[in-house]
């Protein structure tokens, strides 16, 4: 029996990552870092089912979809993911063709119950995790991955490598004053924080935007989330 073919797209590696892990024992999982890869990838392969991040750089989960769709691609099933928890957003992303719009960070049991919707009944499999670090809860991230340790692990250490990069990131768009910048690498850091259980850096990406409003640069509020990040990421070691 041939195994069905999943197209992925998500620019943030740990999010890609997640949906890797979690959908690879049960299909074919191809991976696109954005919206113009992902294009490319339907030029060479066929694919039951689509999986696309709503908001990547360059060409959006929407225009991604309207581009596979003009391909000829317009019988495959395309779900949609977002950290954008509203009505517009999912409205939006329904009239543009998407089945449904599973809101990020999911359970590796949501995603799998709406891709099983499509593609039928997907293999589980569970492990034990004791880690409950201090900043993350590991219940949280354990659950999120659908009982599997292995996957809780990975993304850990994908976070691990984000937040090492993070500094000199915030300090270029710092530099820039740039912040719908800002706003958009927190947006891609929630997503990271929800998928490994970390909701103390959760509360201090919220606190920094709220800050992004005022007239000026949130010198301030800026330095201290990189020294929450910087506590953060040391207590990980």
């Amino acid at each position: 029996m041939t195994r069905s073919r999943i197209l992925i797209a998500d620019d943030n590696p740990l999010a890609l990552h997640f949906f890797v892990d979690a959908l690879a024992g049960w299909a074919e999982c191809i991976e696109a870092s954005d919206g113009p890869v992902a294009v490319e990838r339907t030029r060479v392969h066929t694919f039951d089912l689509l999986l696309l991040d709503a908001r990547m750089p360059t060409l959006g989960g929407a225009d991604t979809l309207a581009a596979i769709r003009a391909q000829g691609h317009a019988g495959v099933p395309a779900l949609a993911t977002t950290a954008d928890d509203d009505a517009t957003t999912r409205a939006s992303l329904l009239a543009a063709g998407f089945a449904e719009v599973l809101i990020k960070p999911l359970g590796v049991d949501t995603l799998r119950g709406a891709v099983s919707r499509h593609l039928g009944a997907p293999e589980s499999g569970t492990a034990a995790i004791g880690e409950n670090a201090t900043d993350f809860d590991g219940g949280e991230a354990l659950a999120a991955a659908g009982g599997d340790a292995s996957i809780v692990i990975a993304l850990r250490t994908l976070f691990a490598a984000e937040l090492d990069a993070l500094p000199d990131e915030l300090d270029r768009l710092s530099a820039k004053r740039d912040a719908e910048g800002l706003r958009e690498r927190l947006h891609r850091l929630d997503a990271s924080a929800g998928f490994c259980g970390a909701p103390s850096l959760l509360h201090a990406a919220a606190v920094l935007r709220a800050t992004l409003d005022q007239p000026e640069w949130p010198h301030a509020a800026l330095a201290k989330f990189q020294a929450e990040c910087a506590r953060i990421r040391a207590g990980m070691r």
